[in-house]
């Protein structure tokens, strides 16, 4: 059995067109908007996150905007001398 991780995955929608946004652009004199979310789940790889995200068809109308392993102890990236208590 593989071990299933989890990952947090951000994705973005533009919803520059929708109705109820149009009147907060207009205020800031046009521009964009867009709705980003923020999913979590536990996948066997960011290539099996991918895939089964594919298949929902609610997210067609979004694009992945980062996928990030949560799942795993970072010290490595952060360095040995990190002050955790500092941080929290």
């Amino acid at each position: 059995m593989i071990e299933k991780k989890k990952y947090e995955v951000r994705i973005r929608k533009d919803v520059t067109l929708d109705s109820s946004i149009q009147e907060s652009l207009a205020l800031l004199n046009g521009g964009t908007a867009t709705e980003i979310q923020t999913l979590q789940g536990e996948f066997e790889s960011m290539a099996d996150a991918f895939e089964k995200m594919a298949d929902v068809p609610e997210l067609a109308e979004y694009e992945i905007i980062s996928v990030i392993l949560i799942d795993t102890d970072n010290s490595d990236q952060l360095g040995e001398d990190f002050d955790w208590e500092s941080e929290q």
